[in-house]
């Protein structure tokens, strides 16, 4: 048996919400410059990506996922990374 984790402290969470407005200000430029001359498909793609990478953060820091065990984190990873992959595969394909 393990022992539980810290209970996440405020540090962390100021950490984990400064990440999320990062990705979400990195999401608005590729949206909003003319796709960072990427093109349409690959920049939304992207933006598809960093989506997931917040749904992680927000799962693992603010959902508490990070004391949970270890089978959960790693269902729910592979989860997120399915579905982001699924996504994107369709969208590019369409």
């Amino acid at each position: 048996m393990t022992a539980p984790a810290p209970p996440t402290g405020r540090r962390s969470l100021l950490i984990a919400w400064a990440a999320l407005m990062a990705l979400t200000a990195l999401s608005w430029s590729l949206a909003g410059s003319g796709h960072a001359g990427l093109g349409v498909e690959p920049s939304t793609a992207l933006i598809v990506v960093l989506t997931f990478v917040k749904v992680l953060v927000v799962g693992y820091v603010f959902m508490e996922l990070h004391r949970s065990v270890r089978r959960l984190r790693t269902v729910y990873t592979c989860w997120c990374a399915t579905a982001c992959a699924v996504i994107v595969a369709l969208y590019l394909l369409m």
